[in-house]
């Protein structure tokens, strides 16, 4: 298995797209998105309530440091519940982290999002499991360790768990408690965090300006 502790693409030819920029803590603006998308969720009928977390060292791949694995995965899981009669597919908030330590270097993921009622138990449930575990095992080129994914449902989920890798200011301003904030965190190479459009700040816009109308 191999992993890596720090990643930057290397640019082969002129046409070749730079090195992603690298960030170290998720900004107030990309927090205060997270969390305004996941009022809009539920104001709109699709509240997120099931949380996924994805450690990319369970896979074959070791890990995700530019964020391509985990946006198939996205986009994967977003055409499955599409034809598993979900007509817009997925409604999610996300993050990518990477704190220093160990395997922890290692990038693991973090998306909530929305499941209707009959995929929350039983065997709808398992259904949404087992697709997510084929997905991470195809872009993560094997799956290997029980740990790669953690699906749970959050009784009030509030998103500020996903905020946590902001700094001070952005902490103060969530109430993201002291047992999360953790120790010190290293790069991340690509985006670190975002929404689904259906709850970005474009659909957000639109719909209070109908409001208004």
């Amino acid at each position: 298995m191999t992993t890596f502790s720090l990643y930057r693409p290397v640019p082969t030819s002129k046409t070749e797209r730079p090195a992603r920029q690298s960030s170290n803590r998720i900004s107030m603006r990309q927090a205060q998105n997270m969390i305004e998308a996941l009022a809009f969720a539920r104001e709109i009928g699709t509240p997120l309530n099931a949380h996924a977390t994805i450690h990319w060292v369970g896979t074959d791949a070791g890990d995700d440091p530019d964020g391509r694995r985990f946006a198939k995965v996205r986009d994967g899981f977003d055409k499955w519940l599409k034809r598993h009669g979900i007509p817009g597919g997925l409604t999610a908030i996300w993050v990518r982290e990477r704190l220093s330590g160990g395997t922890a270097e290692v990038v693991h993921c973090h998306m909530l999002f929305h499941l209707a009622h009959p995929f929350l138990r039983g065997g709808k449930r398992l259904q949404v499991v087992r697709a997510l575990e084929r997905l991470i095992d195809r872009h993560g080129e094997g799956d290997y360790a029980d740990y790669t994914l953690k699906l749970t449902f959050p009784r009030n989920p509030n998103g500020i768990y996903l905020v946590k890798g902001g700094g001070p200011e952005v902490w103060r301003r969530f109430g993201v408690p002291r047992s999360w904030r953790g120790g010190p965190r290293i790069s991340i190479f690509g985006k670190r965090s975002g929404t689904t459009q259906s709850i970005g700040p474009a659909a957000r816009q639109q719909r209070h300006a109908r409001q208004q109308d």
